[in-house]
């Protein structure tokens, strides 16, 4: 059974951010967090939060550093191609690796299935048996879906540790409930804790939640739909809890 507490707080400022950073640490030597996605356009930057390390991709399409550095370094990458596109860290190669999925511009309507683990009965929340959100019948014109994204603030804690569970959903649906659900090991989706979407502006809502993990998990969050828009969901987002050594 996975382990996660949950612990509701405020939402922080800036937690809308599309754009993704990840950290390169030591002890152990790893890239926080080590997959991210992103959409095609959006920048990707990474900070060196202590170590010897730099950012090396595997199709020798970008390097920054050139070479491994101790400094505080800061470097950044716009991805304007889909598809997924790996990276290492020279120094420390292969271990300390990371990814970057980059998602289309334009999805196909009703924005297409989210993630699912083996075994997956669906896209629904468990024993509902029904099509995914956003789903239509034969005939019907398909509604276009709430857009959901999910970041986290450090996908690789320590157990026990509380992480920051961020996001936004646009159009703006200010006090609209969302759902943080994590995946169980048949594939479908549990509903373990919820929050509430906050004013960012007239196009986008903001939210905020902490959890305490325990072990390694997959989490989504779920805004239902309404008249003008189907349900959104984002895409899943891996933690891998460690222990210390």
């Amino acid at each position: 059974m996975v382990g996660v507490w949950v612990i509701v707080g405020a939402a922080a400022t800036g937690a809308g951010a599309e754009n993704q950073t990840v950290m390169a640490l030591s002890g152990p030597n790893r890239f926080s967090a080590p997959t991210v996605t992103i959409n095609q356009g959006e920048t990707v930057t990474w900070q060196n939060g202590g170590g010897n390390h730099n950012v090396q991709f595997n199709d020798g399409s970008y390097q920054m550093p050139v070479n491994p550095s101790t400094d505080s370094w800061t470097v950044s990458r716009t991805f304007n191609t889909p598809g997924t596109f790996t990276y290492v860290c020279r120094e420390h190669a292969p271990g300390m690796a990371g990814s970057v999925t980059v998602l289309p511009a334009n999805p196909p309507p009703g924005g297409g299935p989210p993630e699912q683990g083996p075994g997956g009965g669906g896209n629904t929340d468990p024993g509902s048996g029904g099509p995914a959100p956003g789903g239509q019948g034969p005939g019907d014109k398909a509604a276009a879906p709430l857009k959901v994204t999910l970041g986290v603030s450090d996908a690789t804690p320590l157990a026990g540790k509380r992480v920051r569970v961020f996001g936004i959903v646009r159009p703006a649906r200010d006090g609209r409930k969302v759902q943080i659900q994590k995946r169980l090991r048949n594939g479908k989706f549990k509903t373990i804790a919820t929050t509430r979407l906050k004013d960012a502006g007239a196009a986008k809502s903001i939210y905020s939640l902490r959890l305490r993990v325990s072990a390694d998990t997959v989490l989504r969050a779920r805004v239902a739909g309404d008249d003008e828009r189907a349900s959104g969901l984002s895409h899943g987002r891996k933690l891998d809890v460690h222990t210390p050594a």
